[in-house]
């Protein structure tokens, strides 16, 4: 197999050259054959010639490279959770997936928290503005695009993509809704997009303050202070008493950093109810006027 006759930096190469090759070749195709330079029969012998030996060389060497870490011993989940990672469309892919899930599981009104005893903070007030606005402005685009194309099949490709986006941005703030933070007797769990940032231990939180910060509308790590707001800031602010490490998820993984910080800043529904359950839990509770 690919695998055996490769070092895994090679075949990992290899994999990601045979999969961009054979999607490049595909839009290309679909790109002559839907605006007329190409014929349907020359599409089809281009996708023939082409595209089908790219796919059976990207298939081989998948399939090389789970049968190489199954022989390593490598349970199945473990294979395929590895295999979709090397792949260049496996974080799209990933992500695609877990909006679908996390899309059905907000329509089903339950979230994802691991812990029976835990408590969630929910932080998604005024999220659906933005998607909500997306999907009226979506609505009018399929009726004018289907005014003004006279080409049906045209019409039917847009409708899809339009309808397909739509379905991906509310997946995307599902993930959001369905993965709040939470607390637990031991610590507290913060998250963003689905991924835990930092997971606390409610001793290492010296002091919780009542506080509205407005300089940061998005996830970030400034001076040492963990933010995770929304668009509307941040509500709570913590000291801790020793440094923790916070990892912040991005869809490639050379976007993803990591960081030391001794403070955070976050965004929760209902403030004081966090300063309840940490001052419940026997942390120094300081509540400061808005």
């Amino acid at each position: 197999m690919v695998e055996q006759v490769m070092t895994p930096r090679a075949a990992r190469r290899f994999q990601h050259v045979t999969q961009w090759l054979s999607v490049i070749v595909l839009l290309v195709n679909g790109a002559l054959f839907f605006s007329g330079v190409v014929t349907r029969r020359q599409a089809l012998a281009l996708l023939v010639a082409v595209e089908a030996p790219l796919l059976c060389i990207a298939a081989l060497a998948v399939v090389g490279a789970i049968v190489a870490k199954r022989r390593a011993g490598a349970g199945m989940r473990q294979v395929v959770t590895e295999t979709l990672a090397d792949s260049p469309f496996g974080p799209m892919v990933k992500t695609e997936i877990r909006s679908y899930v996390a899309l059905w599981m907000w329509i089903r009104g339950r979230n994802s928290v691991p812990e029976s005893d835990a408590v969630v903070f929910s932080s998604h007030a005024g999220t659906l503005v933005v998607p909500t606005a997306f999907a009226l402005a979506t609505g009018i685009e399929v009726v004018v695009l289907h005014l003004l194309i006279p080409w049906q099949w045209v019409q039917a490709v847009l409708a899809v993509l339009s309808v397909w986006s739509l379905v991906m941005l509310f997946g995307y703030f599902a993930i959001h809704r369905t993965h709040p933070h939470y607390a637990t007797s031991e610590r507290l769990v913060l998250r963003h997009s689905g991924a835990v940032v930092v997971a606390v231990a409610l001793a290492n939180i010296e002091r919780v303050t009542l506080r509205r910060r407005f300089a940061e509308t998005t996830p970030a790590i400034v001076a040492g202070r963990l933010f995770l707001p929304n668009a509307d800031g941040t509500t709570v602010d913590m000291v801790l008493g020793r440094p923790v490490t916070v990892r912040m998820p991005a869809l490639s993984p050379s976007r993803r950093k990591t960081a030391d910080v001794t403070s955070i800043s976050v965004y929760v529904d209902e403030p004081d109810r966090l300063i309840s359950r940490l001052r419940y839990a026997g942390r120094d509770a300081a509540v400061e006027p808005q």
